[in-house]
């Protein structure tokens, strides 16, 4: 073992001590993400699948936790658990290692031996993490998706002006149309408002996933007692919305986090759809992030084609895993790899 770091368990009981200390330090993380802060954290733990157990770990050099990874027992399909990151169910990105990185490394390495100690699991599972924190784990890696984002300058003028004139008059005028229509901007600024624009985000996207027959990972029970949670309790949480005569027909819901917005879902009416209330909503949500001072707007995984349309800079998300050596372990081993036969031979 890492005799510098000692790697140990957080017990069930100290878990508001656990999450306010993931607050502190994903400030601190290369890449500071809300999917790592304790209000993400805990609502999470808080809407487990039933045979889900926590299973949190701290990293610690001299008493002081330099690192937390919040991990889940999951089943896997072979009868056997997985240890993933807490949260993942709900597609949070990016996720790591909870840790500034002058300890990253030597903590990946620690909680690495510790869990090859460790028996009851087959795979330790790792999605969306960042290209910069795959050397300090040393396990296999693959791209699995992108995460487009786009540095904002503080004058929105600034951001128009990286547009050819013909997009910036097009996008503007879709705006005007909008405005001259008696549509406006609105904001929810308090948890009551925070409950109205999440039920009218819930509603527009079922009534959107209707409309296209499309099966949706933003509904089902659990989905909404976590984001009625974060709601609730975390003041990081932002909703835009379009109000167009007393009806909200578009909203974008995100967290701010260390001058970062993380834009994590949209949905606007169909019947609208001749005004453009997802693009005018997209346009006026990055004027106000402009003008508070938010350095970066992150359209998180996906590569959508509206995403596009504002940027051309992404980072490409990660999944690495380790496995402990049991036959359930072997056996994923070879079909992942039969999989990959596929893939090749389907592409030739």
């Amino acid at each position: 073992m890492n005799s510098n770091f000692l790697v140990e368990y957080a017990g069930i009981d100290n878990l508001n001590e656990v999450w306010a200390i993931c607050t502190e330090i994903a400030q601190s993380m290369t890449y500071p993400s809300f999917f790592c802060c304790g209000d993400w954290l805990k609502a999470s733990a808080k809407n487990l699948c039933p045979d889900d157990k926590l299973f949190i770990l701290l990293a610690k050099q001299d008493g002081c936790v330099r690192a937390v990874l919040p991990l889940v027992s999951k089943p896997n399909a072979l009868g056997g658990r997985d240890l993933r990151f807490l949260g993942t169910d709900f597609y949070p990105d990016p996720i790591g290692l909870i840790s500034a990185q002058h300890y990253r490394a030597k903590c990946a390495k620690a909680i690495r031996e510790y869990l090859l100690n460790v028996p009851g699991w087959d795979r330790f599972i790792l999605d969306w993490v960042l290209g910069d924190e795959l050397a300090d784990w040393n396990l296999p890696a693959k791209s699995v998706s992108v995460e487009p984002f786009k540095i904002l300058p503080r004058d929105f003028a600034d951001l128009l002006g990286e547009f050819k004139q013909k997009k910036r008059y097009n996008l503007r005028s879709l705006v005007r149309k909008f405005l001259e229509a008696g549509g406006e901007l609105v904001f929810s600024v308090d948890k009551g408002t925070h409950a109205f624009f999440l039920d009218a985000l819930f509603a527009l996207h079922q009534k959107r996933a209707v409309e296209r027959v499309l099966d949706s990972t933003f509904e089902g029970g659990r989905v909404e007692a976590l984001h009625r949670l974060l709601a609730q309790e975390s003041r990081m949480v932002r909703f835009y919305g379009l109000r167009l005569h007393d009806k909200l027909i578009a909203v974008i819901y995100g967290f701010e986090f260390c001058n970062r917005f993380f834009y994590y879902q949209v949905a606007h009416d169909p019947a609208y759809g001749d005004l453009s209330p997802g693009s005018v909503l997209l346009f006026l949500a990055l004027e106000n992030c402009c003008s508070k001072g938010v350095t970066e707007f992150n359209f998180l995984q996906g590569d959508e084609s509206y995403k596009g349309i504002w940027t051309n800079e992404s980072r490409v998300l990660y999944r690495c895993d380790m496995k402990r050596g049991t036959w359930r372990s072997h056996l994923f081993s070879v079909l992942d790899q039969s999989k990959e036969l596929c893939k090749r031979v389907r592409g030739r």
